[in-house]
């Protein structure tokens, strides 16, 4: 089967890997659509996010990684132990299972698993020829991580339940009447971040880029104002925009010097980081006076993917303007180029073998 292939750092390619077959507890997913994260970029450059947001720790990459953990499409084989009914489903698929044991999943933390097996970059897998994620013709998934897909919801809705799941971890605890939201960076993440926090009730909402088409797609999902930073001071308009008070939440989805980012907080409010860069950070404590709270938001948790899909389901909440490009697996490289350029405006990129 067609797969793109991560060999190394910086070699991506195309080509024929073995069809895999579906274990015990498993089916293979015959991928209708992928979708290309900033994470998925970042393995391309040899780092891994995962572990260095998740675990705090830096891991090396595996070789041959087939990446792709935003998946969706149709069961086409049942392993031993699983129903034979589900094949021919349509499912949205959640990418990562844990152990179950750790302290992390005995606390309904299991976004938070240090044993946690994943696709799309290898974590957990052990040692294998190929580690197989979404960008592929064929995938194998535990049976009990698909999730059958309502007529309401397309297969190309469920390949962004990911990052839309990760959006509603960044802002569930903090959107609600009342509320001012600044969300920083209108990547495919920070969007849909601002998507949950509409649909949850936040009252004023404010979205920082540097890009302004990604601006201009935060207006249409939702955000009540928006800055470019590169034009703009982000601290006189937030000022400007809570009354001079600060905003509640401010999500960081790019990785902002804190100096910068604890001064937009309200006392009694959050910062929340959803990318963690390596770097020493220099700060007064006086900026987190006032019970001000510093945390990051990493990934989310089993539960929130059911309340994703049921969001979507609902029809209360749109992802489909986020989708600006798609690509059959044959031209995966140049997928990935269009990804990280941004060209033609590009938000969420698609693969669809």
């Amino acid at each position: 089967m067609k797969a793109i292939v991560l060999r190394s750092k910086e070699d991506l390619i195309v080509e024929d890997v073995p069809k895999p077959s579906p274990g015990c507890g498993e089916v293979l997913v015959k991928v209708t659509d992928c979708g290309i994260c900033g994470s998925d970029l970042r393995y391309l450059h040899g780092e891994n996010p995962w572990s260095q947001h998740t675990l705090g720790e830096k891991r090396e990459n595996p070789n041959n990684i087939i990446p792709g953990h935003e998946i969706a499409g149709v069961i086409s084989e049942a392993g031993d132990g699983v129903d034979s009914q589900l094949i021919g489903k349509r499912v949205g698929v959640m990418c990562f299972s844990v152990d179950e044991t750790c302290p992390w999943c005995r606390r309904n933390m299991r976004h938070l698993c240090v044993n946690t097996t994943h696709l799309g970059h290898g974590a957990g897998q052990g040692d294998r020829q190929y580690y197989y994620g979404g960008m592929a013709e064929y995938v194998p998934v535990r049976a009990d991580h698909c999730y059958p897909l309502p007529d309401s919801v397309t297969n190309e809705q469920a390949a962004m339940l990911d990052p839309f799941c990760v959006g509603i971890h960044a802002v569930s605890q903090d959107a609600g009447p009342g509320k001012s939201i600044v969300i920083i960076g209108s990547g495919t993440v920070g969007l849909c971040a601002i998507i949950c926090a509409r649909a949850l009730g936040a009252t004023q909402i404010l979205a920082a880029d540097i890009d302004d088409n990604h601006l201009k797609a935060a207006l249409k999902v939702g955000a009540d104002r928006t800055v470019n930073v590169d034009k703009e001071d982000l601290a006189m308009a937030v000022k400007d925009f809570t009354s001079g008070l600060g905003a509640w939440l401010v999500a960081d989805s790019v990785g902002m010097p804190l100096a910068e980012t604890l001064p937009l907080v309200i006392r009694g409010g959050k910062l929340s980081l959803l990318a963690v860069k390596e770097r020493e950070e220099t700060i007064s404590t006086l900026l987190l006076a006032g019970e001000r709270k510093v945390m990051t938001s990493a990934n989310f948790d089993y539960p929130e993917f059911t309340q994703g899909l049921e969001m979507l389901a609902s029809g209360r909440v749109k992802v489909d303007d986020l989708i600006t490009h798609r690509f059959p697996i044959e031209q995966g490289v140049e997928a990935f180029r269009v990804a990280e350029s941004k060209e033609g405006g590009a938000i969420k990129v698609l693969i669809k073998p």
